[in-house]
């Protein structure tokens, strides 16, 4: 059941994004550019914990058209999100914490694991479990707090919306 429904995100997703890959160029412009990079990189983050996941259950195809989505939706980043080359590390910190936050969760749930199951081989499995599970929590939610406020903050919404003129008295009248 579980397999079953983590397809079906994938095909939503997967629609969804056929469905705004750029078409109409102003569609994109209507977000906040805080919302297009905490949706893109965590789509990225899912479908390739997806993908993963899939593989190591010995669903190739569709483990591999999963992480192939997951390239696609980061190499169309630049046509979807407006880039500042100059805060390009907030970029980085923003997908490696919603990457903290989302893949592991994601990966166990496509296997059928328990949520909170660490393996044991990789070096990041080693040090997440010398956190054990509450401090792994805390870790996570903390970094979720920080994917997600960084884009706010560096790439704020009140931009958006004096640059969209949304709010402005121009629209009103």
């Amino acid at each position: 059941m579980k397999k079953l429904l983590t397809i079906l995100l994938l095909f939503t997703y997967l629609s969804v994004s056929g469905q705004l890959s750029g078409t109409n160029e102003t569609f994109f412009k209507r977000f906040p550019e805080p919302a297009k990079v905490i949706l893109t990189y965590t789509g990225a983050v899912i479908l390739n914990a997806v993908g993963d996941g899939l593989n190591d259950n010995g669903i190739k195809g569709w483990g591999h058209v999963s992480n192939a989505a997951s390239i696609g939706v980061l190499l169309a980043s630049p046509f979807i999100l407006d880039y500042d080359k100059s805060k390009w590390y907030y970029y980085l910190i923003t997908y490696t914490a919603l990457r903290i936050s989302f893949f592991d969760y994601t990966y166990n749930a496509t296997r059928g694991l328990p949520l909170e199951y660490i393996g044991g081989t990789s070096f990041w499995d080693k040090g997440l479990q010398k956190l054990n599970p509450p401090g792994t929590y805390m870790f996570r939610g903390v970094s979720l707090i920080v994917g997600i406020s960084i884009p706010i903050q560096e790439f704020g919404v009140r931009k958006h919306f004096n640059k969209n003129k949304i709010f402005s008295s121009e629209n009103f009248f």
